[in-house]
Formats: C-alpha cells, structure tokens, sequence
C-alpha cells in the first residue's frame, strides 16, 4: 500500500493554528452523478468518502446532482463551439475571454467559502479550456486531479500545441497541484509539465466493496457491529444456528487461522432454529465455546444483534450481497437435504467449503471444497487455506487491500493538507492569471 500511495506534492509547510481545521472542499468536473460516466463515479465516490472523514465537500459541475454552472459542462453550446474552433486552429481570442470571465465570476459565487478545489480532468483535458483558465485565475488552491491526459492519446492531437489556449493543460499553472491515478498517468504527466514524478501524488481510483454490492446502511450498521467492516478475508456462514449444522467446527477453524490472519472474521447469518428443541443451549454453548477461545471479535452470529419481538436483522433479501462481499462460504453440515448456500455461492462465484456430504457431492459436484463429514476444525482450517488461496480469491482480497477508499484516506488528507498549505501560500506570491 505504501508503494502504491507515494508521493507529496512537494514539501508542505505547518498549519498556523487558525488554519488548522479541515479544508472546506469544493469538486469540479463538466459533469456529475447521475450522468454515467467514470470519472463521476469516481468524484461521487471521493466525495462520499471525504464526508464520512469529516469533510465539508461541495459538488460543482455543469450538469448532474451539483451546483451548476451551465457553463462549466463540456456540451454546453457555446461551449462545444469554442472547442470545435480551437481544434481547428481558429482564432478564438474574444469570445473565449468572455465565456472565461462569465465561468469565473459564478465560480467566485460558488467558491467563496472553499478553501480546496479539487478539479477532476479539468487541467490535463482540451473539452472546457475558459473553465481550466478561470479555476486558475480564482485564485483558490487547485488540486487537478488527473485522469486522463489528452497529451497521450492521438485522438486529441488537435489539441496537443503549446500556443494559447491549449498550453493551458500542457503547462504547470501556478497554484496547483498535480495528482494522478496511476504510475502511468503520474510519469506521462510529470514529463509533459516538465515535473519530477515526485511532484505528481499518486492516488488510484478505489472501489468500496459494500457499494458494489449495494449494501444498504442498516447492513453496514450491523457488519460494522460484529466487526466485518474491515475483515480480510470475510467468511460467509449463511445457516441457521442449529445443531446439525456443526457451528462448532467453524469456531475451531478460526482458532487455528486467525493468527496467520489476523483480520479473519466469519459471519453466521441465521437466526436460532425455533424449531429445534434445545436450540437456544446450542447457541449459548456456542457463544461459550467462542468467547472461550478469545474469538469474539472474529466469529460474529447475527442472531446476538436480534431484539426480543423483531424481525431478524439480516432479511432474505440481503444474502446475495453478503455473498458479493465475501472471500468464501462455509457449510459444515453434518446433515441436510439438499444445500441451497451451494447453489447460491455458484451464482455469486465465490468458493465453497463444505463437508462431504452425498447430497452435497449431488447439488455441487465437483466445485467445493470438502473436508471429512468427521472431520474436526483443523480439517475445516485447511479446506478454508486451499479456497481462499485461489486465484480468483487472492486477486480479490489483492484488490481490495490496494484499492478499497478507505485505504486511501490517509494519502488523500496528506495531499488535501499539503496542496491547501502550499496552494494558499502560492497564491500570497503570485499574480492572477495562468501561465503558458
């Protein structure tokens, strides 16, 4: 992750007392959320993330669930027009200064009380070249955050001169600082503006497994209570808690993985059986059994978050997420009659660990992993080691560790405290305008 996430923006300076609250931030890009696109799922995402962190973020964009300055979206008429003109090399002179002095003053309106702006694409693509020039002449610290870079893609080669105005996206502007998604784009555009690498933060785009999966906030409320936020790798137990489906071998599998994974968490969905008799002693032994062990941060039964008189916590509804956001699924049966978590795992393909049973040779043929129907938890523990070092387990948990948002907060902060100090500072030493 480390190696990933490098790179300052250069060398930051201490926050004077009075500067030292989080930044007020505003995000820009031609366009937002509800309009598809990648890079706004990306600015929604960061803009969901830095709130949870504590953030004060404005969206800005010409279109979409934002504040809107028509003028900044790259279809607006006027717009289009001018960039069509400047591919073709008319002299745009005139009428770019007043779409660039009317984008100014409502960004003025709009940025008044932002301390950051960070610019999504704006500075390193040719589709509104007045709204890069008028983020510039504002004066508000600018992170230009880069996406793409119409410098590395021939398409765009209209547009790949240094004379006025596409030197804007090929030239370092003063007060801003550069960011990109990836070592690729961070080297293409550290050598285009003449940078060292180091000057060019490195930020990746993330995914947040839980949105993918649209796991909704009371879910994420109860995984958060039993620990499965953060769990690597998460193993999804989705059975009632009943005698014969053997719990017991879950709980002293995870005795004898959570030291070689100590963020190891398994989730027994399933309510207590009312059915059975006996088997609220079944779950009390279980929770003995656990707490015994020291596992109570590491095997979470939902059924412990369930309030006398209501429904349980995790509806039908929720178990085709669950199976998204999990690394594997465990069925310990000692006996059933069918086996409808196999099918269900099959269906999300994630791996199955299951004892072998007949019925479930029949339902799951060859896919699962299996260990002896009289096996013990040292049985289960090495079915569980050969699922999730599979490949296409390890490439998931591989993802999540480098790229899940959370993990690029505190890079994210570092470069939002840097690029306020730094920018703030340009800005006392510098006259208004962009450069070329």
């Amino acid at each position: 992750m480390s190696q990933v996430l490098e790179g300052a923006g250069g060398p930051t300076t201490e926050l004077d007392e009075d500067d030292s609250r989080r930044p007020r931030l505003a995000l820009i890009h031609y366009s937002a959320s509800p309009v598809v696109g990648g890079v706004e799922r990306v600015m929604t995402a960061q803009a969901t993330m830095l709130r949870g962190a504590g953030y004060d973020v404005r969206i800005i964009a010409g279109r979409g669930d934002s504040d809107l300055i028509p003028e900044a979206d790259s279809w607006h008429p006027e717009v289009e027009r001018l960039t069509c003109a400047i591919a073709d090399s008319v002299d745009v002179a005139e009428p770019f200064q007043r779409l660039r002095a009317r984008i100014r003053d409502r960004l003025e309106v709009l940025l008044a009380d932002r301390d950051l702006v960070i610019a999504h694409n704006v500075m390193t693509m040719p589709f509104n070249l007045p709204l890069a020039a008028a983020l510039v002449e504002v004066g508000r610290p600018l992170i230009a955050w880069t996406h793409d870079l119409a410098w590395a893609d021939p398409q765009y080669e209209a547009f790949c001169r240094r004379t006025w105005p596409c030197c804007l996206i090929a030239t370092a502007q003063p007060g801003v600082t550069y960011a990109a998604i990836s070592e690729l784009r961070r080297h293409q555009l550290a050598e285009l503006l003449g940078l060292s690498a180091a000057d060019v933060t490195l930020v990746p785009n993330g995914i947040d497994s839980l949105d993918f999966a649209e796991v909704d906030r009371r879910v994420r409320r109860l995984l958060g209570g039993l620990g499965a936020l953060d769990a690597d790798p998460l193993i999804l137990i989705p059975q009632r808690v009943t005698a014969r489906k053997r719990l017991e071998l879950a709980i002293d599998a995870a005795a004898r993985l959570v030291d070689e994974m100590p963020r190891l968490r398994m989730l027994v969905t399933g309510p207590v059986d009312p059915h059975e008799i006996g088997s609220g002693g079944y779950a009390s032994r279980l929770l003995e059994r656990r707490d015994r062990l020291g596992l109570r941060d590491v095997v979470g039964f939902v059924f412990e978050h369930a309030r006398d008189g209501e429904v349980h916590p995790i509806l039908d509804a929720d178990i085709p997420k669950l199976y998204l956001v999990s690394d594997a699924v465990l069925v310990p049966s000692s006996a059933e009659g069918f086996g409808l978590p196999l099918l269900e795992a099959a269906v999300a393909r994630v791996p199955v660990v299951c004892s072998d049973l007949a019925v479930f040779r029949e339902v799951g043929g060859e896919g699962p992993i299996r260990f002896p129907v009289d096996g013990d938890g040292e049985d289960v523990a090495e079915a569980l080691r050969l699922a999730l070092d599979g490949r296409a387990v390890g490439h998931r948990r591989q993802t999540m560790r480098r790229f899940a948002w959370a993990r690029t907060l505190e890079i994210v902060e570092r470069l939002l405290s840097s690029a306020h100090v730094n920018g703030a500072s340009s800005a006392l030493n510098r006259g208004t305008g962009t450069t070329c």
